[in-house]
């Protein structure tokens, strides 16, 4: 699963140029009727669901729109999975988008954007008091435009029975711990930890916050580099997270080669044993038992020296202001996410606060009891500093660990963050 696009930074002002002619209208007024769920004659029209989950478009996403269209006879969904950034960028600038998606973040679409995108959903009866994360879906207007997919933890993931044929009888829970298991997994022939360094976005763990949010224990570290550099000398930064990664890769505790992983062969890696663990996010888990492993096979637990489990948002979506049928896409967006419908069965931790986990490798997390903090969605002002310095992170890492000085990738972007911070201020 893509779970991020990469940054084109012209995107938005594409965007924002062609708002102004947008053929849908804004449907907030429209009710999506509470019926909707167990079905409405009354609704009726063509609506296009586009997801990123590229993996289950065909079949579980494609099922939950039949199940809808079952009891709403006079609709039709076509489900459709991202092609990526350049078909959506293209989409963009055709004012063609779908009545359904997610949002372009590696566009630069913040929350202060969804007023211009979306309509607001407050009328399908998600608030504050029942669904995590409502803040992330609420534009500058405080109205609820967007949802999250479901809610996030990370740490490593990993298959027990290759730590078992490694001698490992427990978890690390110190550095030193760690490091002493990767060792043992490399001695037995298992990669220790997969990081697919070549695909670059499931490296954002440990260059875009989520290792900083754990080892720091804050709401969003992130948010903090509005004032400082980039990759600092904060203890648990950015850089920490980087140097983390390269020390991995310089112990040949990666895939032997960094630049041929494949993403779908890594996953059944891990089911099978040949893999040790993955840093990445509760979405894998299921992913993996769909590869073939036993879901009491498969275990997690935090970064080595975590203050916390910083809860995030995943994907958000919401009902563009492009469709003709804003009655249709807000009814089958109740459809799914009620009772964590859609969720569920996409393998996520829904963010209704009433579900209540029973994943084996969620209880062993949760074993550690870590305080749960819940993240603080990316300021706007840090959003527009990415935006205007045209840094990725993860490609950032990247160069970080190949570099034969590591220090001038860090001084470089350094730079670029404080020119962008500077022309900002201005």
């Amino acid at each position: 699963m893509k779970r991020k696009l990469a940054m084109i930074t012209t995107a938005i002002t594409t965007m924002a140029l062609l708002a102004g002619c947008s053929s849908g209208a804004d449907s907030s007024s429209t009710k999506a009727s509470p019926a909707a769920s167990s079905g409405n004659s009354a609704l009726s029209g063509e609506i296009t669901f586009l997801t990123h989950r590229t993996d289950l478009a065909d079949t579980t996403l494609t099922d939950i729109a039949k199940e809808f269209m079952a009891k709403n006879p006079g609709v039709k969904i076509n489900v459709e999975a991202s092609k990526g950034d350049d078909v959506l960028k293209t989409q963009i600038a055709a004012n063609e988008l779908p009545d359904i998606m997610f949002v372009p973040g590696g566009l630069g679409m913040t929350r202060k954007d969804y007023p211009t995108y979306f309509v607001p959903i407050d009328e399908l009866g998600y608030t504050k008091d029942n669904f995590w994360y409502y803040d992330n879906g609420t534009g500058p207007d405080k109205k609820l435009y967007t949802l999250s997919i479901g809610v996030n933890y990370q740490g490593f993931i990993y298959n027990k029975n290759a730590f078992k044929s490694a001698g490992i009888d427990k978890t690390p829970t110190t550095m030193d711990e760690f490091l002493a298991a990767a060792e043992k997994l490399k001695a037995k022939g298992i990669t220790p930890v997969d990081s697919n360094f070549k695909d670059s976005w499931p490296l954002g763990n440990y260059s875009d916050g989520a290792y900083s949010n754990d080892i720091t224990g804050s709401k969003n570290y992130q948010n903090t580099l509005i004032t400082k550099d980039l990759f600092n000398s904060d203890p648990g930064g950015l850089l920490d997270g980087i140097k983390f990664l390269r020390n991995l890769a310089d112990k040949g505790y990666l895939e032997k080669d960094l630049m041929s992983t494949n993403w779908d062969a890594s996953k059944r890696d891990l089911a099978q044993g040949k893999v040790g663990m993955m840093f990445l996010g509760t979405w894998l888990p299921s992913q993996i038992v769909q590869n073939g492993a036993k879901p009491e096979d498969l275990g997690m637990f935090p970064v080595p020296g975590a203050k916390a489990l910083v809860g995030s948002a995943d994907i958000m979506y919401g009902v563009t202001k492009n469709s003709k049928h804003p009655d249709v896409a807000k009814a089958f967006v109740k459809f799914m996410w009620d009772n964590g419908n859609m969720p569920k069965k996409v393998g996520m931790i829904p963010a209704n606060k009433d579900y209540k986990a029973d994943q084996p490798f969620l209880k062993e997390l949760f074993a550690y009891n870590l305080p749960i903090v819940e993240w603080e969605a990316l300021i706007p002002e840090y959003q527009d500093l990415i935006n205007k310095s045209q840094i990725d992170t993860k490609k950032a890492a990247q160069e970080y660990v190949l570099s034969k000085n590591p220090q001038e990738v860090v001084d470089k972007y350094n730079k670029r963050w404080n020119d962008a911070r500077k022309t900002l201020s201005k």
